[in-house]
């Protein structure tokens, strides 16, 4: 199946693209196109179940501040244009859809990360949402003749600074120590099986968190974070597997017990090999606390290194 981002990428390039350039032809040049934000089709993860709404060919129109003027004017030639191509399979927004349309540049990155060209201090960067930046970085730009749009995009995508990046991976290391390693056994014994799925849970999103980390990749909103992982080139696809096989575990006898703490001390040593891989811990303790510790020691970062490591 053919997904929303290819669709509008094509109707883009092959309808919308010539009419713009002939309706708006002073401002043209100074225009940006394409389809990034919210939305499954934005990761390229649409399917047949995604069609039940917000669900088609659709694109932005990302303009400059000094051009915000023609908001209104590039709206209403949107909605005629799709008015009068009602045969394509063209995105009708829902009650609850996200907004996509006629902006500035600056008025999207501000409304998915609260700035407008990207955060500056490790405290702005801190205060957004990573999967709001997986947003802002996810999907394709169509065109972009000034490179305003791809310039916010492309410093995003250069990832955290390396400090906070060493301060979310040893926080990450404590998260899994003590949920897999440490609280998950505990629970077996006390038999609190309602906390135990809590424990498995978490345990999964904090590996999974730890993976992005490690590759530099922003992890997208949790529908999508085990798809995405599978397809990071360090420990995407063994840790993948090692995680579906672990969800797949759902008994509550002892010969399920002792495979589900197999499969947690596989992921943890897959982990534990690349931080050491990545210089990020020298130590070869089984506990992933000790190389959250080894990494915490790492940063320089006044008020980074203040932090517990447990906190980020």
């Amino acid at each position: 199946m053919t997904g929303a981002l290819q669709l509008s990428r094509a109707f883009f390039e092959e309808t919308a693209k010539p009419k713009l350039y002939r309706d708006f032809p002073d401002y043209y040049p100074r225009i940006a196109a394409g389809l990034v934000g919210n939305g499954s089709e934005c990761f390229g993860y649409d399917d047949e179940i995604s069609r039940d709404h917000d669900w088609g060919i659709d694109f932005f129109l990302w303009l400059t501040e000094e051009d915000r003027h023609l908001i209104g004017p590039l709206t209403e030639w949107k909605t005629e244009l799709f008015e009068n191509h009602f045969d394509k399979p063209l995105r009708r927004r829902s009650e609850y859809g996200a907004f996509v349309g006629a902006t500035t540049a600056g008025d999207f990155y501000t409304s998915l990360i609260g700035f407008p060209e990207g955060p500056d201090t490790i405290q702005e960067w801190r205060a957004i949402p990573q999967e709001n930046l997986a947003l802002a970085v996810n999907g394709e730009i169509f065109s972009d003749p000034l490179g305003l749009f791809t310039k916010t995009r492309e410093y995003l995508l250069r990832f955290y600074p390396e400090q906070l990046r060493l301060k979310k991976i040893a926080a990450r290391c404590m998260a899994i120590a003590q949920t897999g390693q440490y609280n998950l056994h505990r629970c077996i014994k006390r038999e609190d099986w309602v906390t135990l799925r809590t424990v498995l849970a978490r345990f999964g999103d904090e590996v999974m968190g730890l993976v992005f980390l490690l590759n530099r990749v922003y992890k997208p909103f949790y529908k999508w974070a085990w798809r995405r992982m599978r397809e990071l080139p360090i420990l995407g696809e063994p840790v993948a597997a090692e995680l579906l096989a672990l969800a797949r575990l759902a008994g509550l006898d002892a010969e399920t017990f002792k495979k589900q703490e197999e499969c947690i001390s596989r992921i943890c040593s897959l982990l534990i090999s690349e931080l050491r891989h990545q210089g990020l811990s020298k130590s070869n303790d089984w506990f992933m606390a000790t190389h959250g510790a080894e990494v915490q020691a790492l940063i320089s970062d006044a008020f980074l290194s203040r932090l517990p490591p447990q906190y980020e």
